[in-house]
């Protein structure tokens, strides 16, 4: 996904995923993008479906899974207006085959 340019300070982006998950259970992934401008933000967004990535990471820096690997997208443009205030999300879940852990994540 890309942005118009914008000023500094316009769009918030944040991933949040679960606190803790037992063994096994799949790990909810949130992406938000928030307008924290007085303005509206034109987003411009691809695929069919919109298409976003997240990555996670074990502590050591090593990639366990990427939304996106191994995936082909279509590169349709959705242009997409974010009022002042406003928030987009995405969601998906990570079925995680990882070992028990600290992992982090980004967009």
């Amino acid at each position: 996904m890309t942005a118009a340019p914008q000023p500094p300070d316009t769009l918030r982006v944040t991933v949040a995923v679960s606190d803790s998950v037992r063994r096994g259970e799949a790990v909810l992934v949130t992406l938000r993008l928030t307008n924290t401008s007085d303005q509206r933000v034109t987003l411009y967004l691809t695929g069919r479906t919109i298409t976003f990535d997240v990555v996670v990471a074990g502590s050591d820096g090593q990639v366990v899974w990427r939304r996106l690997d191994h995936v082909t997208t279509q590169q349709i443009v959705h242009v997409k207006a974010l009022a002042p205030g406003e928030t987009l999300e995405f969601r998906d879940r990570w079925r995680a085959a990882a070992p028990p852990g600290n992992y982090r994540t980004t967009p």
